[in-house]
């Protein structure tokens, strides 16, 4: 069995999928790269575990989420989150990846498109997809209030040098 970096190391070479970086927050906290790479982590060990084909688990969590929501066709933020996995399995589809990847990438967003996944590789891309964003909702929610909490019993105190008299 091949390590995560052999199975993706092409993939993260790709300068289109690079520019997933600078995308910005994708759900609370972290960019649309590190949330693919966190998904695609977890699918690879997932799989590992459940004796399933990492390769294709590795691969398209890298992949499901390769969309640029500024796209002609999805000129909504909306329209982008709900089609984005057509578009993110063309794109697969357009560098030669197996019916596998495409066919898990097309069915991440189960239960809020059509599309139940069909292999066991599907099915753990969407589980990990899914506790990757609501972890980073979670931390992100954490952060939030840990902030508000600060802020309420230590107001904006600031430390402030002494003057120099």
């Amino acid at each position: 069995m091949g390590r995560f970096d052999d199975y993706t190391a092409d993939l993260l070479r790709n300068a289109d999928i690079q520019r997933l970086a600078r995308r910005g927050a994708h759900h609370f906290s972290i960019n649309r790269l590190e949330h693919s790479l966190a998904a695609a982590k977890l699918s690879y060990v997932t799989a590992r575990l459940l004796n399933a084909d990492a390769r294709v688990c590795a691969r398209a969590g890298v992949l499901h989420d390769w969309f640029f929501e500024n796209r002609d066709e999805h000129q909504n933020r909306a329209g982008a989150n709900i089609h984005h996995y057509k578009i993110s399995a063309a794109n697969a589809r357009g560098i030669g990846e197996s019916e596998a990847v495409i066919q898990a990438i097309e069915t991440h967003m189960w239960l809020y498109v059509r599309g139940k996944p069909r292999t066991k590789e599907a099915w753990i891309l969407w589980m990990a997809d899914n506790i990757v964003w609501l972890t980073d909702g979670a931390w992100s929610l954490a952060r939030f209030f840990k902030k508000r909490v600060n802020n309420f019993m230590y107001g904006s105190m600031t430390r402030q040098e002494p003057n120099a008299s």
